[in-house]
């Protein structure tokens, strides 16, 4: 059995890769192209889990490390990710007290509107880079995280609740 000092910070790690691993399952074969904005983004719900119920352990640092690995195993841009994890765990850093206190209900709005900052930040950084418009269905994404926000809360906090 591990060393709780060690269990810790590994259960938090399993975790995250997990939720990069949901994010690499393919769509069913045939499904329609704007079926792929409705994906939640489970990173990013998770970072938002643990940088609320273990600060101290998870900040902006862990969020900009862990978004250049989402960065490497998606494909995407360097530092694509990295910019919108670090905005998420500064505001989870800046508001947990307050978010902890709130219903489950409330905490997905907010989560909604985090991830629709991080979402606007990131199509505009996008948009500038390839000088081209892109689809507004990203928006949906942010709307899709927010109704799953309650079953990853629930699910991390038994997580957390039985190994951390």
């Amino acid at each position: 059995m591990a060393e709780p000092i060690l269990r810790g910070p590994l259960i938090i790690v399993l975790t995250l890769l997990l939720a990069i691993v949901l994010a690499l399952v393919p769509l069913p074969a045939g499904s329609p192209e704007a079926l792929k904005f409705l994906r939640p983004d489970w990173v990013g719900l998770g970072l938002i889990y643990w940088a609320i119920a273990v600060p101290e352990r998870v900040g902006v640092l862990t969020a900009f490390a862990l978004g250049l690995v989402t960065d490497l195993v998606l494909s995407t841009g360097f530092g694509y990710h990295s910019l919108g994890f670090v905005i998420l765990a500064a505001l989870a850093a800046s508001s947990y007290q307050q978010v902890r206190m709130l219903e489950i209900w409330q905490q997905a709005m907010l989560v909604i509107f985090a991830l629709f900052l991080v979402t606007t930040a990131q199509y505009a950084v996008l948009t500038l880079i390839m000088e081209r418009q892109l689809s507004l269905l990203v928006f949906l994404k942010p709307l899709s995280s927010g109704l799953m926000w309650p079953w990853v809360f629930l699910l991390l906090r038994l997580c957390r609740r039985r190994y951390l």
